[in-house]
C-alpha cells in the first residue's frame, strides 16, 4: 500500500466506542484476499478502528481492498514478512476523488489513507512482536525499530483493553510470561493495538497506532 504519511498534531486521550459496524477483525483472518471491506475510524484523528467484510459507507468509515485477507486494511505479506516489503499500492496524494494505489477506491475513502495505514507512514512500524521471557518495553521498542532516538512519549492509550497499559503507559519494561502470549487481546488473542502520540522536537505532536502482537513469530 501506499507511502505517504501526514503528521497529526493533536494529543489522543481517549476513542470513541466502535459502534457503526458490527465487531469484526477479531481474528486474524475474517475475509478472503481481494474482498472490500468497511471500516469505523475514530472521528478525532481517523485511525481505524474496526472493519468488517463488505462495502458500507456512513460517516466515520473507510473502505479499502483487502490484498492479504486479513481482514483490515493493512496489506503487507499477511503480516508475516515483518521486514516491511511494500504492497502493491503506491503513494500519491489524497485530492477528492484521486485513487493514488488503483485499488478502486478514491483517496477520500481508502483506509490506507488513514492514521498509521499503508499510506500514512509516520516514525512508528506497523507493530512488534516480543518473545516469550524477553524483556520489552514495547513502544520505546518500536522506536528504535525505526532507528534514532526515541522522542518524549505524551500518551498511550487504548480501545476496549487495558492489558499492559500501566507499563506501556509508564514506559516500564517488563519480561513477557505465557499470559500475555494467551490473552484476549483488542485485535485478536495475545494481539493489542494501542495509540501513541509524542512529541516532535518542533514540539509539534504526532500520533500514530502500534500492534504489540506477542510470542507472534
Amino acid at each position: 500500500a501506499m507511502q505517504l504519511r501526514t503528521t497529526l498534531s493533536l494529543s489522543l486521550m481517549t476513542l470513541l466506542p466502535f459502534g457503526v459496524l458490527a465487531s469484526g477483525c477479531s481474528s486474524e483472518h475474517t475475509a478472503t484476499a481481494g474482498q472490500m471491506i468497511t471500516c469505523t475510524t475514530d472521528p478525532g484523528i481517523g485511525a481505524v478502528l474496526r472493519c468488517e467484510p463488505g462495502a458500507g459507507s456512513g460517516s466515520n468509515t473507510c473502505q479499502d481492498v483487502d490484498e492479504d485477507g486479513d481482514g483490515e486494511p493493512h496489506d503487507q505479506g499477511d503480516d508475516n514478512d515483518h521486514a516491511g516489503t511494500a504492497s502493491a499500492d503506491h503513494g500519491g496524494s489524497d485530492d477528492s476523488g484521486k485513487d493514488s494505489d488503483g485499488d478502486g477506491i478514491p483517496d477520500d475513502r481508502d483506509c490506507d489513507q488513514h492514521a498509521g495505514e499503508d499510506g500514512m507512514r509516520t516514525a512508528l512500524p506497523y507493530d512488534v512482536r516480543p518473545q516469550l521471557g524477553a524483556m520489552t518495553n514495547p513502544v520505546l521498542d518500536a522506536f528504535a525499530e525505526r532507528g534514532g532516538t526515541a522522542p518524549q512519549i505524551v500518551t498511550v492509550t487504548m480501545q476496549g483493553d487495558t492489558w499492559r497499559l500501566t507499563e506501556l503507559q509508564a514506559g516500564t519494561a517488563f519480561t513477557v510470561t505465557q499470559a500475555d502470549c494467551d490473552h484476549a487481546g483488542n485485535r485478536a488473542t495475545g494481539r493489542d493495538r494501542v495509540f501513541v502520540t509524542w512529541k516532535n522536537a518542533d514540539q509539534s505532536q504526532s500520533t500514530d497506532h502500534l500492534d504489540i502482537r506477542y510470542c507472534k513469530q
